[in-house]
């Protein structure tokens, strides 16, 4: 290890130990046995705060500081948690000079990551798809309907035995609406929420055994942050697990699976809004 990166890590630690003994002490529930938890501070954490997804050998992960004008991705490799890979502000010209300033929650499939987009004056709610070998930007931009997402596409979801991409918008939405990412992005159907009012500051989402997952950033909840299930075919919305983060002090962020044999694993990124963030791996009974 070279002088320089030696000093790197030595001048890091102090900032590591503040950030491990401010975290929010996160416990195991009778619905989310905890395993696990990484921590990320300082550049690392800037590049993903936002969501999360997975190809099953790498997690990609995306962040946005929109008053620094930052948004980013990265490819961390599963098997040893190293980042091999990172693009800052990796949004498309055309999204930067209309005020795209935020990515979301995004989802990986056939090769590619689906990028959830906000910000803007006229054209806001958007997804913007991306290599995920090289995380370059593929061409493809799909504009939606901006009276649709009235704050722009905060998560997306892309169900990989369809290839129907799920997304809604943030605010107490009745309504996730559904496309064909095979068929450039045509509108497929809307599913009425049922067994719940609305679902409400979701921050991503994604499938597992067909049925589609949500991270929940609820207020007023204490410590428990949400994972809600939702029946695609019927648009049933039930409680899957409870998680309990600490301290109301904390953001609920993106969420991904994995399986370990015949184990399931949930993947919930959490934003510590004193320092760092979390990369939380659960236990699951799915």
């Amino acid at each position: 290890m070279g002088i320089f990166l030696k000093l790197r890590y030595i001048m890091m630690l102090p900032i590591l130990f503040l950030t491990l003994i401010t975290s929010p002490a996160a416990e195991s529930t009778e619905t989310a046995e905890l395993i696990g938890t990484d921590t990320f501070i300082l550049g690392q954490a800037l590049i993903m705060g936002q969501g999360i997804t997975t190809d099953g050998e790498y997690f990609y992960t995306s962040g946005s500081i929109a008053a620094i004008d930052l948004t980013a991705l990265s490819k961390i490799r599963i098997e040893d948690m190293e980042i091999v890979d990172v693009k800052i502000n990796p949004l498309p010209d055309k999204c930067s000079e209309r005020g795209n300033d935020h990515i979301g929650g995004i989802s990986y499939y056939n090769g590619k990551i689906y990028a959830p987009v906000e910000g803007g004056d006229e054209v806001y709610a958007s997804i913007v798809v991306y290599d995920a070998k090289t995380l370059e930007h593929t061409g493809e931009i799909y504009d939606l309907p901006n009276e649709l997402y009235p704050d722009g596409v905060p998560w997306c979801a892309v169900d990989p035995e369809t290839g129907y991409l799920y997304a809604s918008f943030w605010d107490e939405a009745d309504v996730i609406h559904v496309y064909d990412v095979n068929d450039s992005m045509k509108s497929v159907r809307d599913i009425e929420v049922k067994g719940a009012d609305f679902i409400d500051r979701i921050q991503g989402g994604e499938f597992y055994n067909g049925e589609l997952y949500l991270s929940y950033d609820i207020h007023d909840n204490g410590n428990i942050k949400n994972i809600m299930k939702v029946d695609v075919e019927t648009g049933e919305v039930s409680l899957a697990a409870e998680r309990n983060v600490g301290s109301d002090n904390v953001e609920a962020e993106g969420m991904t699976f994995t399986k370990n044999g015949d184990e399931v694993i949930l993947h919930v990124l959490d934003y510590n809004k004193i320092a760092g963030i979390f990369l939380r791996h659960y236990k699951v009974d799915f």
